[in-house]
């Protein structure tokens, strides 16, 4: 894959960047100083590419839009195996992504999402963006130390975690065998102590129904002081309300039967006009028939108007009873069966309200039980005043005195069941404690015992693990080192000025590289830092070109970003002569980022970034 063209909008530091018309094969170097932009030009080819950077994973890649602006976009023109596509990929400020791959040929689009984008780059590179950053991109951020030069190569060999893991399993087999020995020491202790406990079970089941057959009375009486309070405190209203519904219902039967009378008076009057007896005419010789004709009919409809004001009243009083008078009665009953219930229990004794075991319990104790909860006078007239609220006929102040009695006898008894419940959960609470003390020691024995065959299963695991990592290092070892042997030498040499031959993997992880003038492999870590990095750069493009030619590409480009820092004039002029030779293989585009324009080499391209402008067109 060759990359013909960069065309980024508000990327990085770079509001817009154009590079157009790149070759396809020679050094790219892309020249500036410090926050230039030159970092972000490798970024975006990342981005275009895969939706992401070395340095920022896809979630947070909103962070590659150059500041002050909602959107940055970036397109890419590509060559591989003789085909030119185009991607275009897009990010704005909410993380929201869109991407769109085309045929320039065909002229069509193979994909038009970033899922579909990341399916066809696949199939039509060969590798997704973990093997590109493995193979095709360096960037010196990565490798600013002698461990990550080390690690870098373990990471190019599939051999890091491998190493990782190997020290970690090994370190816990240690840490196991020592667990081992201290649990089994543990089990046999606690073993020892079960034996020696002797615990009477008896008694718990028996305080545990006591506790709760007071928990439940203390409960019956919250609620009977809830229920006192709830009623007490609406009998005031309840009482205007039924004396006003009472007056009113009183008015409403005396206006019935006046109208009634009215109705049977007039009804008489106008039958006994309209159909006079013979009797009755002598009684009627003043009144023409006309007039006594037009005086029943009369009377007649005063009936009937008498009636129907009749009917409006029985039915006015029936919805008086019905919605006023008998709500507010059926208050009033609850109200007195709320305080007959509380005054049966303020003037029982304690043993008739509690269980037979319960009684016993407290008698054992040899506690003096009370016969009443409240000693106070007006207790003697609870019930009067409670058959006086049943008929709304007892006063306010009289219901509030009777409930503040009530309440207070409540309280007491409230309290002198709290002190024997106290009493018994003290008793249970030592019963527990004996419980309690086997069933931990039981619970540590099972845990024991489970710790033991677990760890005693970890360890065969363990080993297991160790043995299948190692067999898998092993062979992992020899295929890096095949490869080694087969395509890096030519690099390696190249790259150190013939100094070392060939790299190798040991079983324990260890890297040595062969020198040419000692005749013998050296550890790497002996080996200078920029020689490490000249080492680390060589695998890195025998990688570049065994990716190239397994996934059969008949060019490819590679990003190095900062590849010559640290090192001397002399190491990084040998580089670069090494990395023009090398282009003139299967990776061919080679881009390099540098602080300076490289001297005495022939460079394909220079793409200078000059500080502080955000935009760049070539």
């Amino acid at each position: 894959m060759i990359i013909l063209s960069i065309h980024a909008e508000n990327f990085r530091k770079y509001t817009q960047l154009r590079l157009d018309n790149l070759p396809e094969r020679g050094l790219l170097a892309v020249v500036g100083g410090n926050e230039s932009g030159k970092s972000s030009i490798g970024d975006a080819i990342q981005f275009g590419l895969f939706g992401r950077t070395t340095q920022i994973p896809p979630e947070e890649a909103a962070k590659l839009i150059h500041w002050g602006t909602d959107k940055a976009s970036v397109s890419l023109r590509l060559q591989h195996r003789g085909h030119e596509y185009r991607l275009a990929r897009s990010i704005n400020s909410a993380g929201e992504t869109a991407a769109t791959l085309f045929s320039t040929e065909e002229e069509t689009t193979l994909a038009d999402t970033p899922e579909g984008v990341e399916r066809q780059l696949k199939a039509l590179l060969g590798y997704h963006y973990d093997a590109f950053a493995k193979a095709f991109y360096w960037s010196q951020q990565n490798s600013s130390s002698r461990e990550g030069d080390s690690d870098a190569l373990r990471a190019l060999a599939g051999l890091k975690e491998h190493a990782r893991l190997s020290s970690q399993l090994e370190h816990e087999q240690q840490d196991r065998l020592a667990t081992l020995e201290e649990l089994d020491a543990k089990r046999q202790h606690t073993a020892g102590a079960i034996e020696a406990l002797h615990i009477d079970e008896g008694q718990l089941p028996h305080l545990n129904s006591i506790v709760t057959d007071l928990d439940e009375h203390q409960q019956r009486l919250l609620l009977l002081e809830e229920k006192l309070d709830k009623e007490t405190v609406v009998y005031p209203n309840n009482l205007r309300r039924f004396q006003q519904a009472s007056q009113r219902s009183r008015k409403i039967s005396r206006w019935t039967k006046i109208v009634l009378l009215i109705f049977l008076i007039t009804l008489l009057v106008g039958l006994f006009l309209l159909f006079t007896p013979e009797w009755g005419t002598h009684f009627l010789t003043a009144m023409t028939e006309g007039i006594r004709d037009l005086t029943g009919r009369t009377s007649i409809r005063l009936a009937s108007i008498a009636a129907l004001i009749g009917a409006c009243l029985l039915v006015y009083g029936w919805y008086v009873d019905v919605r006023h008078l008998r709500p507010l009665q059926r208050q009033a009953r609850n109200l007195a069966s709320v305080m007959d219930e509380s005054y049966q229990v303020c003037t029982q004794p304690v043993s008739r309200l509690l269980q037979t075991d319960s009684t016993d319990y407290l008698l054992a104790k040899h506690l003096e039980l009370p016969e009443s909860s409240n000693s106070h006078a007006d207790m003697a007239a609870v019930p009067d005043w409670k058959q006086a609220a049943l008929h709304y006929q007892a006063k306010a102040l009289y219901v509030h005195s009777a409930a503040d009695t009530l309440h207070t006898g409540l309280t007491n008894r409230n309290q002198e069941l709290q002190n024997y419940q106290a009493m018994a959960k003290a008793d249970i609470q030592t019963e527990q404690t004996h419980l309690q003390q086997r069933a931990q020691l039981q619970q540590l024995l099972q845990q024991q015992e489970h710790d033991l065959e677990h760890e005693r299963r970890e360890q065969v695991v363990a080993s297991t693990a160790i043995d299948l990592l190692q067999r898998d290092a092993s062979r992992s070892i020899g295929r890096f080192n095949q490869m080694v042997q087969a395509r890096c030498p030519e690099f390696l040499q190249r790259f150190t000025q013939s100094h070392y031959k060939s790299l190798e993997i040991l079983p324990d992880f260890s890297l040595k590289v062969l020198s040419e003038e000692k005749g013998d492999f050296l550890d790497f870590n002996e080996i200078s830092t920029g020689t490490q990095r000249q080492v680390a750069l060589a695998m890195r493009i025998t990688l570049a070109n065994a990716l190239t030619d397994a996934t059969k590409a008949d060019a490819q480009m590679i990003f190095l970003d900062e590849p010559f820092a640290f090192f001397d004039p002399e190491r990084a002029s040998n580089t670069l002569q090494s990395l023009q030779e090398t282009s003139k293989g299967a990776v061919s585009q080679i881009w390099l980022t540098a602080q300076t324009k490289p001297e005495g080499i022939s460079l394909a391209q220079v793409i200078p970034c000059p500080q502080g402008n955000p935009v760049l067109k070539l």
